[in-house]
């Protein structure tokens, strides 16, 4: 029975060795995975930081390009302007200076078409400069005097680039006239503005 014993002591032993054993190397397994796990994620966290710069930088940069198209809008703007100004597209009466540029304008106009270059915004007869009732094409100057512009039945009117026989400047005074009278001073001709990058 000793024997018997010793022997189921030593199996005992044994059994007991070896559910140490496994569980030994099933917590090295463990341990082994954590470690790979904590690599892994050492490893997504490197990745996640290089992102997050490249991400920061990209930032950067669209930063700067988005402050520079403002400053390019900004800089557009009274070109924008202006050309929306260089022409009457509907009936109405336009500011000279505020509504619309002073110059010459054309038209190819329409039956009935009536304009008026005003002096005041009265009403009164005495604001009217000049006036045409046309049936076809017309050209009319507008002065930078001018107060205000009327038009009627005219359809589009365009600003123009006008260069008169025996004088030096694009846009007269008046039709009428042959001499140069007005000059636009450092005006841009605004229907031929270019938008520059």
């Amino acid at each position: 029975m000793v024997a018997g014993a010793a022997l189921g002591t030593a199996a005992a032993k044994a059994t007991e060795r070896d559910v140490l054993a496994e569980r030994t190397a099933a917590l090295e397994q463990r341990e082994a995975e954590v470690a790979q796990r904590d690599t892994n994620t050492v490893q997504r966290e490197d990745a996640l930081s290089l992102r997050s710069d490249g991400l920061d930088t990209r930032q950067t940069e669209l930063d700067k390009i988005s402050a520079d198209l403002g400053r390019r809008e900004q800089a557009l703007l009274p070109k924008e302007q202006a050309a929306a100004r260089s022409k009457i597209t509907k009936d109405g009466i336009y500011l000279v200076g505020k509504d619309i540029e002073p110059g010459t304008y054309q038209t190819s106009g329409g039956s009935g078409c009536y304009w008026q270059r005003s002096s005041g915004t009265s009403g009164d007869f005495d604001d009217i400069l000049a006036n045409g009732n046309e049936s076809g094409q017309a050209i009319v100057t507008i002065a930078a005097s001018d107060v205000a512009f009327t038009t009627k039945r005219c359809g589009s009117w365009h600003w123009q680039r006008m260069s008169w026989p025996g004088s030096e400047c694009r846009t007269p005074m008046s039709f009428c006239s042959a001499r140069c009278e007005h000059e636009p001073s450092g005006r841009e001709d605004p229907s031929t503005l270019e938008l520059q990058e």
